[in-house]
């Protein structure tokens, strides 16, 4: 484990946990209504900016394949949550018994950068807005004690790759119409 990432956990999480109550409450539902945000904001830009399939098809298929891969990844790595690790004085925001056992990287940082990277690539206009949402999502992970913030940079780093990749494959299919018959 990385110490910087270690001593800023100890200090995020600490922070989550010494919030108000009504803070955790919003911290539990943001980390999780954050990615519907972004699905919610791919169809705007399929409307608003270009109304193609790969346009609706590449930041979803971009956030699933960044969530899939993630997971595998967990699986090889198998690093464990800093919550199974790390004793935060009063726990963390969210009970470490209630998630997988592995963290690195976070699927939520990773479809969230996903999505932004997709998005942006689509409808520049809207840029500002989802590395807003990214980062937001990202340090929640850490704020309710569930991800390290390297955990967080590798599902960002993850998730930005195969987002501009998603963007790239999907605008090089063509959707053929079949061709009009000779009358």
């Amino acid at each position: 484990m990385l110490e910087p990432s270690a001593d800023w956990y100890r200090e995020i999480a600490a922070w989550g946990t010494a919030s108000p109550g009504w803070v955790h409450g919003l911290a539990l539902f943001g980390t999780q209504a954050l990615l519907a945000v972004f699905a919610v904001l791919t169809l705007l830009a399929w409307w608003r900016a270009d109304r193609r399939l790969p346009v609706l098809l590449a930041p979803l298929l971009a956030a699933g394949a960044a969530w899939l891969f993630s997971e595998l990844i967990k699986n090889i790595v198998r690093q464990d949550r800093p919550c199974l690790v790390m004793r935060i004085p009063g726990g963390t925001i969210k009970n470490c018994a209630e998630v997988s056992a592995w963290s690195l990287p976070s699927s939520h940082s990773a479809a969230a950068a996903a999505f932004a990277v997709a998005l942006s690539m689509l409808w520049r206009r809207i840029t500002a807005i989802v590395v807003l949402l990214t980062l937001l999502e990202g340090f929640s992970r850490v704020f309710i004690g569930v991800h390290y913030p390297h955990d967080v940079l590798a599902g960002f780093l993850l998730g930005a790759a195969l987002g501009a990749v998603s963007v790239l494959a999907c605008n090089n299919v063509r959707f053929r119409r079949k061709p009009s018959q000779p009358q």
